[in-house]
């Protein structure tokens, strides 16, 4: 008969072998943007990327100038 040891060091080894081979690793949550850095966004008008902190917004869209977003100058 297999002893309770064997049992148990068996056990052990098979944990071991799924967390080295199988065991997912954990994606890590994605960092907000770092200072200094803008987020890119495409006009609505022309597809032109253009920095947040630049872009001009109309009605929650963003546009890359008053021209794209029909504004008078």
């Amino acid at each position: 008969m297999i002893s309770i040891g064997k049992l148990l060091v068996l056990a052990l080894l098979l944990v071991g072998v799924y967390f080295l081979f199988f065991r997912k690793p954990r994606k890590k949550p994605k960092a907000p943007p770092k200072h200094g850095e803008e987020t890119l966004t495409p006009c609505e008008a022309c597809g032109t990327y253009v920095s947040h902190g630049e872009a001009v917004i109309k009605d929650g869209r963003f546009f890359c100038s008053k021209s794209c977003a029909k504004l008078p100058r």
